[in-house]
């Protein structure tokens, strides 16, 4: 597939570093022909988790860039990744689908030249890829559903998908140069949402979105561990 995935994370916690144990392997497997670029936000556990990909990630990119801005670190990531399109997973999402749908899901997105599938939420919380009462904003195909970025039921552009890497470092650009609200830390992909957060259409105009009908990952926490430290 010509898809990137992309993680910037920290995981100072004990018990954040042992879902990563957990999720990692898997995970790897599945993508073990992509090229994984991830940057550790920390200098706290960094040999830890710099072992743990080298171990699991056949085809490994490692950056420890302690730049406290989400935004900044990924698009500088953008500019080293040759793919066309990026998945940016979250370190504790595991993955919950290891069929080839995500190939067929993928082949759609492509074909239907989408800027931007959320990959989080599909089956659980919101059911966005099941709940009957978003299909009326839908055209839906075999694998997802296809959405108007002035249709799309999402509240912002999430931090958990897949991007064209074209839109994606059009909007970074966007994003790093414009005035953030102070409710979250310039270091969080909380801070990248926010700045979507109701406006989506107004800052990206009519785009193709898409919204897988199963889920492929989903967020893990066995711990309780609410803050992403």
């Amino acid at each position: 597939m010509n898809l990137a995935i992309l993680q910037n994370f920290i995981v100072t916690k004990q018990e954040r570093y042992k879902v990563l144990e957990e999720i990692l392997p898997p995970l790897s497997k599945f993508f073990s022909n992509s090229n994984f670029y991830i940057n550790f936000n920390s200098e706290v556990n960094l040999e830890k988790v710099h072992s743990l990909y080298k171990k699991h990630v056949n085809n490994l990119t490692f950056y420890n860039n302690l730049t406290l801005d989400y935004g900044l670190i990924v698009q500088s990531m953008l500019n080293e990744i040759e793919e066309d399109y990026v998945f940016i997973i979250p370190e504790d999402f595991r993955l919950v689908n290891d069929s080839n749908y995500l190939v067929e899901l993928f082949d759609e997105f492509v074909n239907y030249n989408c800027d931007f599938m959320l990959m989080h939420r599909i089956e659980e919380v919101k059911c966005y890829g099941t709940n009957p009462k978003y299909f009326s904003l839908y055209d839906t195909k075999d694998t997802l559903h296809l959405v108007k970025s002035s249709k799309y039921p999402g509240s912002c552009l999430s931090s958990v998908a897949i991007y064209k890497k074209t839109f994606l470092n059009e909007f970074l650009t966007l994003y790093n140069t414009s005035d953030k609200s102070e409710r979250f830390p310039l270091a969080t992909p909380n801070c990248y949402e926010w700045f979507s957060h109701e406006r989506i259409y107004k800052l990206v105009g009519e785009r193709n979105f898409a919204v897988p009908k199963r889920a492929v990952i989903e967020h893990y926490e066995p711990f309780d561990t609410k803050e992403r430290i």
